[in-house]
């Protein structure tokens, strides 16, 4: 799959496609633990999000830091 198309995945195939814990994607949806959360879709207790959405990839940029540690870009 192509990063320009949207697929909805859940927060464990988003851990797996970050290499990162399930827990940390499940902590930066919320609001209280972070000032940038992860865009994501709620359908009642379930959470899942937009894999090549507008909104997804312009997160991913905003994580983006060099290597001294220095923000690239952030909104």
């Amino acid at each position: 799959m192509q990063f320009n198309e949207t697929e909805v995945i859940d927060s464990c195939e988003l851990a797996k496609r970050l290499n990162v814990p399930e827990t940390w994607v499940r902590s930066r949806t919320n609001l209280k633990r972070t000032n940038d959360p992860i865009p994501h879709l709620r359908f009642g207790r379930y959470v899942r999000f937009s894999w090549g959405s507008d909104s997804m990839r312009e997160w991913l940029e905003r994580q983006s830091v060099c290597t001294n540690g220095q923000v690239i870009r952030r909104k």
